[in-house]
């Protein structure tokens, strides 16, 4: 693993997680059923992206044992993030870091759907500065948010041709939801963009005065 640069922590930390993640491959067939045979997964993209995120937690979980100056807490299913990560290899930082899945939308050079990166109107993203509900550490208290991204194709029942993206959220935020009803912010689509991080805003700060000052609704957004 590469020394840690304190110099560019969110950088260094980006090759941090690429440098843990590397030697992954999904090697899940399909669905084994008691009589030995196996069935290919259900195309649903939730449904494949979950099993994709299962893996790719306990991949990077087996390969945190191994390395004893870094120390993580898991948020859990409801609480945000994915993982927390600090201790004596990033000392004084804390990242946060979200697992998140996409399949490619064949020959189009785009994802099929936006990636969710966040929610706009939870508590600890308002009040950045206190400990709230949902959340491991206050959200100001993270040097960095990032995303590890999981592309995929859909092919003989199962996710293939995986690829791994390490970016910071706000550089790959869009000015525009995900989702219809809930208060999601999307990612970039075009996966050129997705890979250089080049979203829809310059700065974090200016990526958090915008999204804290939408209103909270389940206005449909057009993408």
């Amino acid at each position: 693993m590469k020394p840690f640069d304190k110099k560019r922590p969110v950088e260094s930390f980006k090759d941090v997680v690429r440098d843990l993640m590397r030697g992954y491959e999904f090697d899940v067939t399909g669905l084994y059923l008691k009589d030995g045979t196996i069935r290919p997964l259900p195309r649903e993209a939730a449904l494949v992206g979950k099993v994709l995120e299962v893996s790719l937690k306990e991949y990077l979980h087996r390969r945190l044992l191994k390395v004893k100056e870094l120390k993580w807490v898991s948020g859990g299913e409801r609480a945000y993030p994915d993982l927390t990560f600090n201790g004596p290899l990033i000392h004084p930082h804390r990242f946060a870091v979200d697992v998140k899945c996409a399949r490619r939308a064949a020959g189009k050079g785009r994802t099929e759907y936006p990636i969710t990166i966040g929610t706009f109107d939870a508590d600890y993203f308002r009040n950045p500065g206190e400990q709230k509900a949902n959340i491991v550490m206050p959200y100001a208290s993270y040097s960095a948010h990032l995303a590890l991204i999981a592309l995929y194709d859909y092919a003989d029942g199962t996710a293939r041709e995986v690829e791994l993206l390490v970016v910071e959220k706000w550089r790959v935020a869009t000015r525009k939801r995900s989702s219809g009803t809930r208060c999601y912010i999307a990612a970039l689509s075009q996966i050129d963009r997705l890979r250089a991080e080049q979203g829809d805003f310059s700065s974090e700060d200016e990526f958090n005065e915008y999204w804290r000052s939408q209103a909270i609704t389940s206005t449909k957004q057009t993408r």
